[in-house]
């Protein structure tokens, strides 16, 4: 089951109020040739969404959530500046 850390949400959020995200919207995983991205989409009926303070931050469609069943998304950073990392056995990718 793909997770996520309190701390991958709270950065999440911040993402989006940064990014004045209408109301509905959140952040939703796409792949892409070799990783996988961020973008700002609305939910739909079949999503696995992830919500911070009562907001959906990060939505998964099934076939997304399948493929990333292994993986945590977490939040690191130095000075000040968390990134998102995903994570399992092997090195994960950062993304900003």
């Amino acid at each position: 089951m793909f997770t996520v850390t309190a701390a991958a949400l709270d950065r999440l959020s911040t993402k989006l109020a940064c990014r004045r995200a209408a109301d509905g919207q959140a952040f939703r995983f796409t792949q892409r040739t070799g990783g996988w991205g961020l973008r700002l989409d609305q939910p739909r009926p079949d999503d696995t969404a992830f919500s911070h303070e009562g907001r959906n931050v990060l939505l998964l469609d099934s076939a997304v959530a399948e493929a990333m069943a292994a993986l945590t998304l977490d939040a690191r950073g130095t000075e000040g500046v968390a990134k998102l990392k995903l994570d399992r056995s092997t090195p994960g990718s950062d993304w900003r």
